[in-house]
């Protein structure tokens, strides 16, 4: 799960899990919150998934101005869609064992091989080697060039200032992140 910069296209946070849940986008929303210091001014998300508990939670609603339901399947929707296709395409694609972009993916060249990846099932890398080789293509993406202005992302969202987007304290995040369990 990815949270991004809209304007910048910086990947800020992000989290790992087998099915896509209310920790591991909280996981991701937590680390964007502490990379940027800031609240983002607008929040678009879909309604699938953990989104429902975050919403539930109240957490969409408090860590930014405008949260905004976008249609669910609906990719021209979400900015995060293409900039996210671009990523997969141009650096996680660079690995033999990248599995494909999506299962509703048209593209011959978008879909996994299934066969030469159980051909080479012996070589695969673990998860934790996975998620080092993602973290890498990350950091190489958000160091890479924007495909409009050709400045770096990391540059770009370093420069960029949104008045609307303001500081989080110290209390904002306990406000925001800290879980409350009952005795």
């Amino acid at each position: 799960y990815e949270v991004m910069d809209v304007y910048s296209e910086v990947l800020l946070g992000y989290s790992f899990a087998k099915t896509e849940n209310y920790e591991m986008q909280y996981g991701a929303f937590k680390m964007a919150a502490q990379i940027s210091g800031r609240r983002p001014y607008e929040l678009k998300f879909d309604g699938q998934g953990g989104h429902k508990k975050l919403q539930a939670g109240n957490l969409l609603t408090k860590i930014a101005r405008l949260s905004i339901k976008t249609k669910p399947y609906n990719g021209a929707s979400k900015t995060i869609e293409s900039a996210f296709g671009r990523f997969q395409q141009r650096y996680l694609k660079q690995d033999w064992f990248f599995t494909g972009q999506n299962i509703t993916a048209t593209s011959e060249e978008s879909k996994k091989n299934e066969e030469f990846i159980l051909a080479n099932k012996a070589n695969l890398p673990t998860e934790e080697e996975v998620k080092e080789i993602y973290k890498q293509r990350r950091e190489e993406w958000n160091n890479a060039p924007h495909h409009v202005t050709g400045i770096p992302r990391a540059q770009m969202y370093r420069e960029s200032e949104n008045e609307k987007a303001v500081e989080l304290s110290i209390w904002d995040m306990v406000d925001l992140f800290w879980i409350e369990r009952p005795n």
